[in-house]
Formats: structure tokens, C-alpha cells, sequence
């Protein structure tokens, strides 16, 4: 069984005989899927079995939950046993093993964002660690790290109708500073009981050395994607957490967004960010990262010159957060 997702242009086919797997990595990445038919640029193949022996190799990386081998254009992901996957830079397949359905979605929903690391960049495009929305006419990009809230503050910004998804974790930025949408999933530590997203149906997201996830697609709520945010203006916002006190959100100069801008774009931390430096790419790799990173840098640069810049520091209270970002959006909508 197949399934075609097109990601601005470039197109993944995943391959799998589970429908049950297919069917929630459509889920995940329902935005992007596609009847497209011809010849895909890069293949994912999913197999429920442990996969083949690894050659004789001296590993080039050794981290806590893998170990990595190479050989010529072929690299293996070892994950000790619990799974396999294999990069085919030369055919741009990827083959994952595993014989645990959990371990196999997970290592395929990472494999695609290792993936688009790598070909979004040269597409032109450079994904960005933060939560996007929009008002008509006005986009709001809200730089937070990993547990930093973006999924809850999202979730009490969709209590008002007007406000539009750009993506719960990831928007896409081009090197002309423009936002482009990646509404992925969203994911959250429980489901929720009230608003709207507590109308999604909501699914265990077991993580193998981290804890699990509620996830949900946003392919019930396609009304609430904002698709043409290209063409809106752009807030951009770094966030900070405070241990309590009052929120705050305020301008700042263009300058001050140049730390978080490293953090979240040129470097792009969180797990699918970097995914494919921890593993694909080696010390002689050196000048395929510094063009990676020259060409962030030009994304940030246009991004933090075309936007109204703002630092945004986040109380407990989390209902007010949401009311002071929906305020600034307000304040800059297209009438």
C-alpha cells in the first residue's frame, strides 16, 4: 500500500502492507498528502521484521539510543536491536525495520522530517522551531522551546473562530522571509475536554526514550489551516517561560531577535530539527552544513527585517497569555 505526500514540491512515498500504519501517517501529515502517481523523489519503505544483519563497520557516531555505520552512499541507523534504518543516499530510499508497530511509526514520522531537513533547504525553504497562527492579513510566529507551551497556548488562541493554524510546531520560511504553512498534527500531554480541538480524535503517541504524546490531525479543523501566509505581514515573537508574575509582551529592536533566530531556525533545536545532523551528517560534512547554515541565515535575516519584532514573556497564567497575543494580532489585522 502507498501513500504520496508532496511537501512544496517535493514528493515522499511511503510504502507499507499495515493500512493501520498508513493510516496515521496520513493523519500526521494529512496537509501534504497527495494522488500524485509519478515517480516520487524520495521512497520510505516500512517493514514489520528486524531487518538484515548490518555489515562488518566501524561506527561513525555511537549515541545513547543508536549506533551509525556508513558505507559509501549507505548509512544504517542500529538501534540495538529494536529497529533499523537504512539511508540510500544514492537511490534516496530509506528502508526502516521493526517489529514493533509503535517504534516503526515513530522512526517513519522522524525519517520524513529528516528528510525534508535536507530537501526543503535546497527547495528554498527552512523550517522554523515555533507555533504559527494568523488573523487576516497578519501572521504571529512564537519561538518557544520543546515543553515551552505552544501546543496549550494554540489551543486556548483557537478558542476564538477568526484565528487560523499555520503549524503547531513547525512553520516553513523562505529565504525571502516569507511563512508558509506545515500544519503537521498537534500534540498535547492530555486530550483536551472543551474548545475545539477536544472534537479531534485523539491518539497515544508512544515515544521510545521519551514520554508519550497525545497527538491528533488537524484534517477536521482544514477550515482553520491558513494556506496564504505568504502574503500576510509577520509578527515575530520570541518567548520566554516565567516562574511566575504577570505576562508581558513588548517590542524590541530587530537586533534582539538574533539570538533566538540562531536558536530556533539556523540551528533549529528540537528533536525533527536536528535530527539529521545527529545522524547523517559526518566532520567531512562540514561545508554541506555550513551552505545549510548560510541559507538559514539568510531566512532569518530577511524574516527579523520584514517583521515587527517582539519578546514575549509567558506567566502560568496560561488563558492570559493567549489573550495578549490575540490583542497584538488584532491590533495589526487587515481591517
Amino acid at each position: 500500500m502507498d501513500l504520496y505526500l508532496n511537501f512544496h514540491h517535493h514528493t515522499i512515498l511511503v510504502r507499507c502492507t499495515e493500512e493501520a500504519l498508513l493510516q496515521k501517517l496520513r493523519g500526521e501529515f494529512h496537509f501534504f498528502v497527495s494522488g500524485h502517481t509519478a515517480a516520487p523523489l524520495t521512497e520510505i519503505e516500512l517493514l514489520s521484521d528486524a531487518g538484515p544483519p548490518v555489515p562488518t563497520l566501524l561506527a561513525v557516531k555511537l549515541l545513547e539510543h543508536c549506533a551509525v555505520y556508513r558505507q559509501g552512499g549507505t548509512q544504517y541507523v542500529d538501534y540495538f536491536g529494536e529497529a533499523l534504518t537504512i539511508f540510500d543516499d544514492q537511490f534516496h530510499r530509506v528502508r526502516i525495520h521493526s517489529g514493533n508497530p509503535d517504534r516503526l511509526f515513530e522512526l517513519a514520522f522522524l525519517a520524513v522530517h529528516s528528510v525534508l531537513g535536507q530537501k526543503l533547504d535546497r527547495l528554498g525553504l527552512c523550517r522554523l522551531h515555533g507555533l504559527g497562527v494568523s488573523l487576516p492579513g497578519i501572521n504571529a510566529i512564537v519561538m518557544l522551546p520543546s515543553k515551552g507551551g505552544k501546543s496549550t497556548l494554540l489551543k486556548n488562541l483557537l478558542e476564538n473562530p477568526q484565528v487560523k493554524i499555520i503549524s503547531d510546531d513547525m512553520p516553513l520560511c523562505n529565504q525571502r522571509g516569507q511563512i508558509f504553512p506545515f500544519p503537521a498534527k498537534i500534540s498535547l500531554s492530555t486530550p483536551p475536554v472543551a474548545g475545539p480541538l477536544s472534537q479531534l480524535a485523539w491518539h497515544e503517541f508512544k515515544r521510545h526514550h521519551y514520554p508519550t504524546k497525545w497527538t491528533a490531525s488537524l484534517a477536521a479543523l482544514d477550515e482553520r489551516i491558513e494556506k496564504n501566509s505568504h502574503s500576510n505581514r509577520t509578527l515575530l515573537i520570541a518567548g520566554l517561560r516565567l516562574s511566575n508574575g504577570n505576562s508581558s509582551l513588548f517590542e524590541v529592536p530587530k537586533w534582539k531577535m538574533a539570538a533566538p533566530l540562531l536558536e530556533h531556525m539556523i540551528m533549529g533545536f528540537g528533536l525533527p530539527q536536528i535530527l539529521e545532523m545527529l545522524l547523517k551528517f559526518n566532520p567531512t560534512d562540514l561545508c554541506k552544513l555550513f551552505l545549510h547554515a548560510l541559507h538559514r541565515t539568510a531566512s532569518a535575516f530577511n524574516l527579523a527585517r520584514t517583521s515587527r519584532c517582539y519578546h514575549f514573556h509567558l506567566g502560568p497564567d496560561r488563558v492570559h497569555n493567549a489573550k495578549l497575543l490575540l490583542d497584538l494580532l488584532y491590533e495589526h489585522k487587515a481591517s
